[in-house]
């Protein structure tokens, strides 16, 4: 059934922005500060939480994205 690999998927999809913010080698706070500023398209939020998402951030550290002005 693909129903259970579907919830797997998204937690491997979404990482912490303390996470992302490893991967990019920027502090977790001007993560933060970028995504609620709108100009870290790879955050989203949930609920109260800010999740990145991989593919997403994969895409705009390849210039696939751009920076939100």
């Amino acid at each position: 059934m693909s129903g259970s690999n579907d919830g797997e998927q998204v937690a491997i999809d979404l990482i912490s922005i303390p996470n992302a913010a490893i991967r990019i080698g920027l502090s977790a706070e001007t993560v933060y500060r970028l995504a609620r500023a709108g100009q870290f398209e790879p955050a989203i939020r949930v609920g109260a939480r800010w999740l990145v998402s991989v593919p997403r951030l994969e895409r705009f550290l390849h210039g696939d994205a751009k920076v939100a002005s």
